[in-house]
């Protein structure tokens, strides 16, 4: 077997974000808009005759089969998953197109492009929902995450799409057929570091304890969210751009409810700033605190947004959506 590399897109969520982690969805159903990007990360095999090694450049650590310490650090327990699939042999190395932690579903491209390539390697066949949910269910139980099904599921199938969460289902319908809509809207995306990771786990902490009580504020917050979501959909296919936008500002007002740990004042004065300097609508992406965030310049405006956006971050990147999901290459 020559080289195999395994790629994940990473994923912006919209709106509706928190409506898909239990145990929101099995009572009253999750939505979420979502695209991927065309940032990732990929997982590359090369087959050799010595022990296992998996290395990384984002931690900039490795481990050999046999030769680590039992431990609960990433990459030995990334190891740890090649040899229960009986993968003992050859080099993995892994690499992302931004930091770990950062909210646009790292997590979950590493965990299902590490599973794509092992059961290529295996010539083994998977669906990308096979794949999605055996990464849900390892993100949970094995490498110990707090999450919902949002990111495995949108990574997988890759394209703009709106996902309903009942129970353990998970419905995706399609949106890229409305390529005039995302296109104008891929035209004026922007994501900005803000310096800094986090583990959104410690974030979503709260929101489940809330939940899983029946904390009334907590589960209005969570119904308005599904309600965006289901907004956002209409506006896609009726190309309303305008409150498509206006509804991102709105879930992030809403998000901002669910903890103290949601925000802190230099997100505040980053997306204040932006709001003030062409952007059209901005929120922080994934479960808060830190990480990147998304903004959608006024048409004509994406340019000078991202010099403005120049003095808070080194890195204000413009995507392109992504429409095939895991993939081998």
């Amino acid at each position: 077997m020559e080289k195999t590399v395994s790629y994940s897109p990473l994923r912006i969520s919209f709106g509706g974000g928190g409506t898909d982690i239990s145990p929101f969805p099995e009572k009253y159903g999750g939505a979420v808009v979502n695209t991927t990007i065309d940032r990732g990360v990929m997982a590359t095999y090369v087959p050799d005759q010595y022990g296992l090694e998996i290395s990384s450049r984002d931690f900039l650590r490795s481990f050999v089969l046999n030769e680590s310490p039992g431990s609960k650090d990433l990459l030995n327990k990334i190891l740890g998953l090649f040899e229960m699939h009986g993968i003992l042999r050859g080099r993995v190395v892994l690499n992302g197109d931004v930091p770990p932690g950062s909210g646009l579903g790292s997590s979950s491209a590493l965990t299902t492009s590490l599973l794509n390539l092992i059961y290529h390697i295996k010539h083994e066949k998977r669906t990308w929902r096979e794949i999605a949910d055996e990464a849900f269910r390892l993100e949970r139980d094995y490498f110990g995450v707090i999450l919902g099904k949002q990111d495995p599921f949108a990574i997988s199938m890759g394209g703009f799409k709106y996902m309903e969460f009942n129970g353990d289902s998970v419905d995706s319908t399609p949106l890229n057929q409305f390529s005039d809509f995302i296109g104008d809207l891929e035209k004026r995306t922007l994501l900005l570091y803000t310096g800094k990771t986090r583990e959104s786990s410690q974030v979503l902490k709260d929101q489940v304890a809330s939940s899983s009580m029946g904390d009334e504020n907590t589960l209005v917050n969570l119904k308005s969210m599904k309600k965006i979501a289901n907004d956002m959909k209409l506006c896609v296919t009726t190309g309303n751009s305008d409150r498509f936008i206006e509804l991102i500002n709105e879930g992030w007002k809403i998000k901002k409810k669910f903890g103290e740990n949601v925000t802190n004042r230099t997100i505040d004065e980053i997306i204040e700033k932006a709001l003030s300097s062409g952007a059209q609508g901005a929120k922080l992406m994934g479960g808060g605190s830190q990480g990147f965030i998304l903004m959608i310049a006024r048409k004509g405006e994406i340019e000078s947004l991202q010099k403005e956006m120049m003095t808070f971050s080194d890195l204000v990147i413009r995507v392109n959506y992504d429409y095939e999901g895991i993939r081998i290459f």
